[in-house]
């Protein structure tokens, strides 16, 4: 059985689902394959990402721009959102990201799971951590959990192209089709790094939270966004 959490974050609202064991999912609210459930509030058709080549940064279509090696990863409490008071089933330690459990039995290993994603991803905010530790089991074929494993193989701080990462995952070529659909469907964000694959000419290309939250997301790790 699955549990289920909403946390905040600095970029949006994000669902978390877990098992007794490990985190299962991790998607940002207005995702489209984000699945729907009791006590998420329903998104409207005009805030969902509907395509994951889309977003706009800094005034430029995002799939037009770039990521540059910009030098160490920097700190980024500046990303932290406004402390949001807590509520009965909220989940938190003082800090601004709220942990809101949406089962009201949860057992405990499921809620260790989801408090350990939330820690950690406050770490990860805040420039404190590059590597995560929670327990990961998402469900897929064994093609998709073959990519899945290689994007966790890519380091914060590097970027692979969809061929690149075939290539780590052992595949001749030939199979970037399917190499990118496996990474458009990878079911815990940021956590399992599809947002460090980038297209063979090293623009954005896509991302199913949205290419701005991509850009976003390579900028915590030390990237420059540029034409």
């Amino acid at each position: 059985m699955l549990f289920h959490a909403l946390l905040s974050s600095p970029l949006g609202d994000i669902l978390l689902s877990a098992d007794e064991h490990c985190l299962t999912g991790l998607y940002f609210t207005d995702q489209r394959d984000c699945p729907h459930l009791p006590g998420l509030a329903a998104v409207s058709e005009s805030e969902i990402v509907s395509r994951p080549s889309a977003g706009v940064v800094r005034g430029r279509a995002a799939r037009t721009l770039k990521a540059v090696r910009a030098g160490s990863v920097p700190a980024t409490g500046e990303l932290f959102p406004p402390d949001v008071p807590a509520t009965a089933g909220d989940v938190s330690d003082g800090q601004a990201m709220v942990l809101r459990l949406l089962q009201a039995d949860m057992p405990a290993g499921a809620r260790t799971v989801l408090e350990q994603t939330r820690r950690e991803l406050d770490e990860y905010w805040r420039g404190e951590r590059k590597v995560f530790g929670v327990p990961l089991d998402p469900q897929g074929t064994a093609f998709q959990k073959r990519i899945w494993q290689a994007l966790l193989d890519v380091p914060c701080g590097a970027t692979l192209s969809y061929g690149e990462l075939g290539e780590q995952a052992g595949l001749g070529a030939g199979h970037g089709r399917a190499v990118g659909t496996a990474v458009g469907s990878n079911p815990i964000s940021i956590i399992i790094p599809c947002h460090r694959i980038l297209a063979r000419n090293g623009t954005l290309n896509g991302y199913g939270g949205g290419l701005s939250r991509k850009a976003r997301l390579l900028e915590i790790e030390g990237f420059t966004i540029r034409a």
